[in-house]
Order: C-alpha cells, then structure tokens, then sequence
C-alpha cells in the first residue's frame, strides 16, 4: 500500500469537501483515465525533449475535464516543466481589439507555474534562474554576463515580439547589475502585461536607453 503524506490527503478532503477540483494529489483519486493520461505523458516527455504536441481535451460539463487537465499540470511541474493556464470567459479572449487578449495573456502570466512554485507567480523565478545561469556560463567562458545574455537572447529577436521581449530582459539585468529593484519590478510587470499602454512601459523600462546602450556597446551586436 502507497503511504499518503498527511498534508495531501488533508489538501484533497477538503477540497472534495468544497466541491472543487484538488490542487495536489489528483493521482490519489484519479480513476478510469488509464490511456488518456499515458497519451499525455508522451506528450509531455516530448516536450520536455524540445518538442512540441497540441491536444484538445473536449467533454460535456461535469465530466471531469478540470480535474484531468489539473492532474496532467501537476504531472507536467514534477517533471520540471513551466505550466500556464487560464480559463476563457467574456473578458479574456483569444483575439479581441478592446483589450481582452492582453487579459488573457495577464492571467497566463499570473498562473505560471514551476516546482518550485506550484500555485503560479513564478515568473520572477523564471527570469532569475535565466539570469543565474547565464552569469554561471560567463564565469566558465570568461566573458562578460551582459554579452552572453546578449548572444542566449539573439535566437529571439527574430521572433514576433521578440526584439521587445529581449530588452525587457536586457534591463531586468541592468537592474539586477545595478541593485535596482525598481527597474527589476517594471520589467517583471511588463512580462506579465501590466501595463496598460506601451508609451507606460517604455518610460518605466527606459527602453530607450537600454537601446542605446546596446547599440553603443562594441562588446554587443551592432543596431545598423
């Protein structure tokens, strides 16, 4: 018999209690979903291998979607994947042109997930943890941070949104180089789209200096 840590079997009473789908311990009461789970369990392995798999879980209402969809994430986490999810409602949209896809994307980024942090808010850790790892191959090869998050972040300058994305992660660094939490706080809050306009995000970021400064820096690819 599997022994059961007390903390989860506590977590899923009481939530069977309320009436909602656990958010730990879905294996300890998930039933009759055998081949539905090993089905994404490939998937995710894929994934996981640099891959990608799209699936679309359809069923009618009741019937248990939530729940395998929340036990495939928990799956996802102990495999030491990043998970988002939202649910779609009248103000978070797919397209939209009054803001609503922006709201989805927010609640995304509110809901990112690691092992870490299980419960969402993890994308500080995410961009810490980039950060980390590119100081720790600087130090191995002998360069400077700034010009290996440079080159770690060309392969996405090409991308739709990507020059932007880039910068907002050049200055998260300039304010982690310099001990500006401030600046640190508004490229987080840019990554999670909490900015209303982009005249907003570009004054607290400085964009326009963090351009400068990359394209005035010999160390760094050019602008031209």
């Amino acid at each position: 018999m599997t022994a059961i840590r007390a903390k989860d079997r506590d977590a899923v009473v009481q939530s069977l209690r309320a009436g909602v789908v656990p958010r730990v311990g879905q294996h300890l009461i998930q039933v009759g979903r055998v081949k539905e789970v090993e089905a994404l369990l490939k998937d995710i392995e894929r994934i996981a291998d640099n891959g990608s798999s799209i699936r679309f879980v359809i069923g009618e209402y009741g019937s248990g979607k939530t729940f395998f969809l929340n036990l495939i994430r928990s799956i996802a986490i102990e495999k030491r994947l990043v998970t988002v999810h939202a649910d779609l409602t009248p103000d978070r949209r797919l397209y939209s042109t009054g803001g609503q896809s922006r709201s989805l994307y927010a609640e995304l980024m509110r809901n990112i997930s690691t092992r870490s942090k299980p419960d969402g808010g993890a994308m500080q850790s995410i961009v810490e943890r980039f950060i980390t790892d590119a100081l720790k191959l600087a130090q191995a090869s002998w360069k400077d941070p700034e010009v290996v998050i440079q080159e770690k972040l060309n392969t996405l300058s090409e991308m739709v949104g990507g020059y932007d994305f880039s910068l907002v992660i050049a200055a998260y660094w300039k304010g982690h180089d310099s001990g500006n939490e401030q600046l640190k706080s508004d490229a987080i809050r840019w990554l999670r789209a909490e900015f209303s306009t982009k005249t907003e995000a570009r004054t607290a970021l400085g964009v326009r200096n963090i351009i400068d400064d990359i394209c005035n820096d010999p160390r760094l690819s050019s602008c031209n």
